[in-house]
């Protein structure tokens, strides 16, 4: 056989292979699909009936994915003694875990290893060549030449078949330890503009199975930056019970019937047969949306949540946004060079993300009285007993503007991406740790919890 014919027969084997493992990108549900119930892991798993962690980690590549690591650091090195009863760290009383882009990696590996995050992530994932190992892939591998010219195999494959290899070392999401928070990674759907989170309620809208999806799969989708990476697939697999959304509800604010239309987006299989999924930051860049959104469909009633997710009991959440967000390079206006594809790229990505941002926390911030009002009354409705009306909400914000100068500036222009220099990596997870060891409100969240 002559060289030439072996490359072309090597090549129609891999375009044959790869087009395969696209349709396959996610099941369809069958009977025996095994079930991720969020309820029911609180329940049977160790939560902490009074106190509640929420955490959401912010898009920024591995600015944020090290930022996002030393933050966990410094909850696991924070003890409280609950009740003056017994002592525990706060990382253990984190419930749920809300991410995007950058952030999903830390997420991802902690919901999967637990404490080998601080064993083994910054040597999977914070200090690796990854960049340029997949530059590498890219450009120099043969073989991956003929799998992009099949058509059905993109950069973000090649992207998800590393990720899971090396960093997720080939678990799905039925591998996420059932003690583990609730780890909810987001995407973007770039038709509908809707935030998509790799979670068993929104699959069931794709009458699919998450249990058997690759977790490094969902990471990519989460961290796939337009143009840089293509678009992730999925299936929106038809012949499944609808899934039931409260289509009758009076909404009186206009998100809440944004969001309902946008879900019903899902349900429509001929119109919308494929999700094509982005970086979650392009829909919400703090991972607090998704969070929200978990609330507006149980008619925005914070009890309700409570209730649906079996936390009646819950006398304090804590709320911690962690935000590793970029800021603008001044330096480009000092020159009447045009500045480089990257450099638009990262200024358009960093005005968009700092303008929502802001409306977000707004969001986050008003809607707290009328939760913790809500908790109070619905508990006390349905539990008369004493203490029914005892609960609190703890807000937060850990951002590099609360590190002081010149430290907050150095850090905030550290570049968003998959690679960067160890003592960049050494900073960022040392500024997280020093944030929850110097937030006001965590420290006062200790001290009432004790």
């Amino acid at each position: 056989m002559s060289i030439r014919l072996f490359l072309t027969c090597l090549g129609m084997t891999l375009l044959m292979a790869c087009a395969s493992n696209q349709r396959l990108a996610n099941q369809p549900l069958s009977d025996s699909a095994k079930k991720l119930s969020v309820p029911e892991r609180f329940e049977t798993y160790g939560h902490n009936d009074d106190v509640t962690i929420i955490l959401t980690f912010s898009g920024g590549g591995t600015r944020a994915a090290a930022f996002a690591y030393g933050v966990m650091k410094g909850l696991k090195d924070t003890p409280v003694q609950l009740n003056s009863q017994h002592q525990v760290d706060l990382l253990t009383l984190v419930d749920i875990i809300s991410s995007v882009s950058g952030g999903s990696f830390t997420a991802a590996y902690y919901g999967l290893f637990g404490d080998q995050l601080f064993s083994d992530f910054e040597a999977d994932f914070l200090k690796t060549t990854l960049q340029s190992r997949l530059a590498r892939r890219l450009l120099i591998n043969p073989i991956n030449w003929f799998r992009f010219m099949s058509g059905g195999f993109s950069r973000s494959d090649l992207t998800t078949q590393y990720y899971q290899k090396h960093i997720f070392k080939g678990k799905t999401f039925a591998d996420m330890r059932p003690d583990a928070p609730w780890i909810m990674i987001n995407a973007t759907d770039v038709a509908t503009g809707a935030g998509f989170t790799f979670s068993d309620d929104h699959f069931r809208w794709l009458c699919s199975e998450l249990a058997s999806f690759p977790v490094g799969k969902a990471v990519t989708a989460s961290s796939a930056v337009p143009v840089l990476f293509s678009p992730v697939m999925l299936q929106n697999h038809a012949g499944c019970q609808p899934f039931v959304y409260q289509d009758q509800m009076v909404y009186d604010d206009v998100r809440y019937k944004h969001h309902a239309l946008k879900i019903r987006h899902f349900r429509n299989k001929q119109q919308h047969p494929y999700l094509h999924l982005v970086d979650g930051g392009v829909a919400d860049n703090l991972g607090v949306r998704a969070l929200l959104n978990q609330i507006y469909v149980q008619d925005d009633d914070f009890w309700q949540a409570l209730k649906a997710y079996r936390l009646t009991s819950t006398k304090k959440v804590l709320f911690v946004v962690v935000n590793a967000a970029a800021t603008l390079n001044p330096a480009l206006s000092l020159s009447a060079k045009t500045p480089s594809a990257a450099q638009t790229l990262n200024a358009a990505t960093t005005i968009q993300s700092q303008n929502y941002n802001a409306d977000t926390l707004d969001l986050l911030e008003l809607s707290v009285p009328k939760w913790t009002e809500q908790v109070k009354q619905g508990r006390c409705a349905e539990f008369l007993v004493e203490g029914c009306d005892e609960f609190a909400f703890y807000v937060t914000e850990l951002n590099f503007s609360h590190i002081g100068e010149p430290g907050s500036s150095e850090l905030a222009a550290i570049e968003t991406a998959l690679q960067l220099p160890h003592d960049e990596v050494d900073q960022l997870i040392a500024a997280g740790q020093q944030l929850v060891r110097e937030s006001a409100v965590i420290q006062q969240f200790i001290v009432d919890v004790q």
